[in-house]
């Protein structure tokens, strides 16, 4: 059974933050500038374990929202991907 982020985006949070999660191929990436933690999603399962998260550099992080049209700075969705 494969993971479909499109039918559980609405529902899942970082655990750690609270924060929106962003799917990035193997990962799911919280969109908190301050945190940058993601999680691994193992044969087709998130893994929102607090123990597993990783941060992210800032780069690495900067690049995963804008590839997912987030400003890289902030996480915030960019005003052109909304229109």
């Amino acid at each position: 059974m494969a993971f479909h982020y499109e039918s559980v985006k609405d529902i899942l949070v970082c655990p750690k933050c609270k924060g929106d999660l962003v799917y990035d191929e193997n990962i799911l990436v919280c969109v908190n500038p301050e945190r940058r933690w993601c999680y691994p999603i193992v044969d087709d399962i998130p893994r929102l374990l607090i123990d597993e998260a990783e941060q992210l550099s800032s780069e690495a992080w900067g690049a995963i929202m804008k590839r997912h049209g987030r400003d890289p700075v902030t996480g915030q969705r960019s005003t052109e991907s909304l229109e």
